[in-house]
């Protein structure tokens, strides 16, 4: 059967494009077309060339219930996004409603009396913090009194 697919050349012959386009061969013969079609620029020419604008028009077998089926599972899809959207903006709703309802602003405006809390007293705090203040200043002149006596 290969010499009838296979000019001398190494070319597909018009018997084995007409077969081919019927889909009337075996297996190891469909691949080494398909193979030898993948290669050659000529052949693949040949066989796009060989179809008939009719013949493409044609739609495969099962494409319309496949395009059917993604359209009801991309409806579906929309359908539950949708739920899921009314879901949470209902939600968000209820919850600026409780927020900004007059029950939480009755409750803030009610006159509870709490303890008082005095602030602490700093005045320890300030008076370490002025001592070690004038110590880091004594120090510092101590120095820059010792380098001076140094540099003379």
């Amino acid at each position: 059967m290969n010499k009838i697919l296979f000019d001398k050349n190494g070319h597909l012959t018009e018997s084995a494009l007409k077969v081919l386009k019927e889909n009337s061969l075996k297996n190891d013969e469909f691949f080494s077309i398909l193979e030898h079609i993948s290669h050659c620029e000529k052949c693949s020419a040949n066989f796009a060339d060989s179809f008939n604008n009719n013949e493409l028009a044609r739609i495969p077998l099962g494409f319309e219930e496949e395009v059917k089926s993604k359209i009801t599972r991309k409806q579906k899809n929309n359908t539950q996004f949708f739920f899921y959207s009314l879901k949470v903006s209902i939600a968000a709703c209820m919850a600026l409603m409780i927020v900004f309802s007059g029950t939480l602003n009755f409750i803030a405006n009610t006159r509870i009396k709490t303890m008082e809390i005095a602030p602490p007293n700093l005045s320890i705090i300030n008076s370490i913090n002025n001592g070690l203040g004038n110590f880091s200043n004594k120090i510092i002149n101590m120095e820059v009194f010792n380098n001076e006596n140094k540099k003379r």
